[in-house]
């Protein structure tokens, strides 16, 4: 008996920074290659919006909530149809919000939780503080930074293949996914 060949779906995606898209591209390309090359899920980066500083998959920045709207509203408008696969920071005031709007157009967030420095200092064992050790979020987010920049010798958006590598080979492929669920979700 033949099996049934499944559908392709692609999704676009939109991730908030170079961090994010390094984080989400190791997991699918390197660490998880054999697992993603499987699934009949697709990524593709190839949104660009020049007036919203969109490019190559890249927000440049999510900011707040009328600054991500207004991406998030160019980009539904230019790729009308298309299902956006969103990999963001979760430490905005707006947090929230955003998940609820991109929710309600029938796309998909991944948050990080609470960042992409944070989680790669907790993944790597190095037991950062906690957003709640903070008055702002701001204050955490600029800790996350000096922090990783002190634990690692580079800034995150650096982080290349081998960094990533030391990262992950110091945690379990269970933490990875509980860190990951929207992703994983897709593979399903």
């Amino acid at each position: 008996m033949e099996k049934k060949k499944s559908f392709i779906i692609y999704y676009l995606l939109l991730c908030e920074g170079t961090t994010e898209y390094n984080l989400f591209a190791y997991i699918t390309r390197n660490k998880f290659r054999g697992l993603f090359d499987k699934s009949n899920i697709k990524f593709s980066d190839r949104v660009q919006i020049v007036k919203s500083n969109v490019s190559q998959g890249k927000l440049n920045g999510a900011g707040t909530i009328s600054s991500f709207k207004a991406k998030y509203d160019s980009i539904k408008k230019k790729y009308s149809g298309q299902t956006l696969f969103f990999v963001l920071d979760k430490d905005l005031d707006d947090s929230s919000r955003i998940e609820t709007m991109i929710q309600a157009g029938g796309d998909i967030v991944q948050f990080l939780i609470c960042n992409s420095e944070h989680l790669l200092l907790k993944l790597a064992g190095k037991s950062p503080k906690e957003p709640s050790d903070f008055i702002t979020l701001k204050d955490f987010r600029d800790y996350c930074k000096a922090e990783f920049l002190k634990q690692f010798g580079k800034d995150a958006p650096r982080f290349k293949d081998f960094d990533f590598d030391l990262v992950f080979n110091n945690c379990t492929e269970d933490e990875i996914r509980a860190n990951f669920t929207e992703l994983f979700a897709t593979t399903e």
